[in-house]
């Protein structure tokens, strides 16, 4: 992981959990900005979405590089919310290809990254519904602040 607010909470911790998601926009806020608090229940201690379909909390172990840190994940409790077969979505996929290479941009800053973005940008437009377009134009504002 690169250093960001996530690292610092895992480093804080000792443990950390991820939620699964199939929102384009929720993924696309919760890598790029703060989600408001009321959108969150409480398990153990930790911030679990309300709209997750799941959800796993790990103990995890760092070991710190110069410019990445290696987080080792150990599950320790889960929940599965909600189970749907969705069909594959090119758009959203590429969104959540975007939104990887948008939190790189944040940190290092180097403009590959934004036309890596581009590229699945035009995958979402040719291939996404509203929602994953409606999630690149959020993507796009939140980079751009």
């Amino acid at each position: 992981m690169y250093k960001s607010k996530t690292l610092d909470n895992i480093r804080g911790k000792k443990a950390a959990a991820a939620n699964i998601i199939d929102d384009p926009m929720l993924f696309v806020q919760s890598a790029l900005s703060d989600i408001p608090p009321d959108n969150f229940d409480r398990i153990g201690g930790f911030p679990v979405l309300k709209d997750a379909l799941g959800w796993i909390i790990f103990d995890c172990k760092i070991r710190k590089g110069e410019t990445i840190s290696v987080v080792e994940l150990s599950p320790v409790e889960a929940q599965i919310k909600h189970r749907q077969i969705k069909p594959i979505n090119r758009g959203f996929n590429a969104v959540i290809e975007a939104t990887v290479e948008a939190t790189r941009y944040v940190v290092l800053k180097d403009k590959k990254f934004l036309d890596r973005i581009e590229y699945y940008d035009t995958i979402v437009r040719k291939c996404g519904g509203p929602r994953e377009k409606e999630a690149m134009k959020l993507l796009f504002d939140l980079v751009r602040e």
